[in-house]
């Protein structure tokens, strides 16, 4: 078994093997996506991220789109959304050994143009792949655009809820360099953008073009929490408890500098922990 494989066995749950529907489709497009994957460095820890964070993300959007009463078609496309929904991460990697899109490129963009070109969608109909293409391609957006409405809104509404959901895991449990390229230590000068914080007080996601320091890039994360889309999802953020791990040691391990910017952090994660258990 090689090392890709081997962390899909370790991260996939037993139980949504056994409650997954159209299994045997299902295994069709996991065995293309770890076949994919294996054109990519296993040990460059990057690589190594996203395949975690992929199956951690499928997991998620089985569990929403169970909790949605969703049928057994609608289900399996919310499975392969969430599967392919970060395929264009790996050849970003490649290409330009950073995460960050406006230092790159468009990594759901990328995706939605590999989904294209690459086989993985062939045994869908033209409208369901058209579907998941959307999805992925819209996932990484500051909103769903307007004009989703209906299934497309939902499999756009599950992916995104499910992506966030591990993206705390990610910021809490993933070397700093690997995810901002700076470490920790780097945000002992730094201070709270005034504009970040004032979205987050508004319960508006964090527009990235407004983020200027390191410090702005974890707290943005919080934006998130307004732009959940299901009960299912806020319950699994609050279940994990990822989602403010990285701010309070940030806190408890006094790494900023400025006390102003410390007073938003708190402050921030009491608006946000209010917002979850609502």
């Amino acid at each position: 078994m090689n090392q890709a494989d081997t962390i899909r066995e370790d991260l996939r749950l037993e139980e949504n093997r056994k409650e997954k529907q159209d299994g045997e489709q299902s295994l069709r497009e996991e065995k293309l996506f770890n076949a994919y994957v294996q054109n990519y460095n296993p040990e460059d820890s990057q690589i190594r991220l996203k395949i975690i964070h992929t199956w951690k993300v499928v997991a998620a959007a089985d569990r929403i789109a169970k909790s949605l009463q969703l049928n057994d078609r609608e289900r399996y496309l919310a499975h392969l959304t969430a599967l392919f929904h970060d395929i264009g991460r790996f050849e970003q990697v490649r290409r330009f050994h950073t995460f960050f899109d406006a230092k790159s490129v468009d990594h759901a963009a990328l995706g939605a143009q590999i989904l294209e070109e690459v086989s993985f969608l062939d045994s869908l109909s033209a409208e369901e792949k058209k579907q998941v293409i959307r999805a992925v391609s819209v996932h990484n957006k500051l909103a769903i655009p307007q004009e989703d409405q209906g299934f497309q809104r939902t499999l756009d509404e599950i992916v995104r809820d499910a992506d966030k959901i591990d993206i705390f895991r990610v910021s809490a449990k993933e070397d700093p360099i690997d995810t901002t390229g700076e470490p920790l230590s780097a945000l002992k000068s730094q201070t709270v953008t005034p504009a970040v914080y004032q979205a987050l007080e508004e319960h508006r996601s964090v527009n990235r073009a407004d983020r200027i320091s390191t410090i702005d890039f974890w707290l943005s994360f919080l934006g998130f929490i307004p732009d959940l889309n299901f009960p299912v999802s806020r319950q699994i953020v609050l279940e994990q408890g990822f989602w403010r791990e990285q701010l309070d040691g940030i806190l408890n391990d006094h790494l900023v500098d400025d006390e102003q910017s410390n007073r938003l952090i708190r402050q921030a994660l009491e608006l946000s922990e209010a917002q979850l258990k609502s």
